[in-house]
């Protein structure tokens, strides 16, 4: 952004070079200027720039919006492809909150066998208290499609209740949402 003459409009780079802006609604220190995506820093992911834009837009134009879910997605397109979203496990035992784990290998699931698949697994996170999904972590095949469903279910609040009763489509990946959750559910007990 060295190139851009921010300070001609009175907006200051930090020392890496990123844009400071409120977190809400994306607007600079100068009230009339907005800045999204890589100038601003973490996580400089196209998925979130995208939705800083539209939040910036909206609050540009008054339009009134919900604040922003607290966890969004990262993907890394590789082989095994790697997906996460909510806490670690080292963000949760840091927090001092009670917690259980829950793991789904993928050759567990009858897609997995179908698709030979024998590497990759699915762990989910849950507080013992709430019973809330705190985080979701994938490796492995189709990891930054499935990973949608742990975030859909973080962003709602959801529990481990919500795996143990609900249906997946049978043979897919997803399932091993399912195994998972059973896995963590067994050591939980009801609640």
């Amino acid at each position: 952004v060295g190139s851009l003459g921010l300070d001609v409009v009175g907006i200051d780079a930090d020392s890496r070079g990123r844009i400071k802006v409120d977190p809400q609604s994306f607007q600079t220190s100068v009230p009339n200027i907005y800045a999204a995506g890589d100038v601003i820093g973490f996580p400089s992911l196209a998925s979130t720039s995208m939705e800083q834009g539209r939040v910036a837009a909206c609050h540009a134009f008054g339009v009134p919006l919900p604040p922003p879910p607290e966890t969004f997605p990262y993907g890394i397109y590789a082989v095994p492809e790697i997906s996460t979203v909510g806490q670690s496990e080292e963000q949760v035992r840091e927090s001092g909150a009670a917690y259980e784990v829950g793991v789904a290998r993928f050759r567990e699931t009858s897609r997995g066998h179908i698709m030979g698949v024998n590497t990759g697994f699915l762990k989910l996170l849950f507080s013992i208290e709430t019973r809330r999904l705190l985080g979701a972590h994938i490796i492995g095949e189709g990891a930054t499609e499935l990973i949608h469903i742990g975030q859909a279910v973080i962003n709602l609040g959801g529990t481990v209740d919500f795996f143990v009763n609900n249906t997946f489509n049978y043979p897919t990946l997803a399932e091993a949402y399912k195994i998972a959750g059973l896995d963590a559910w067994n050591r939980m007990g009801r609640g």
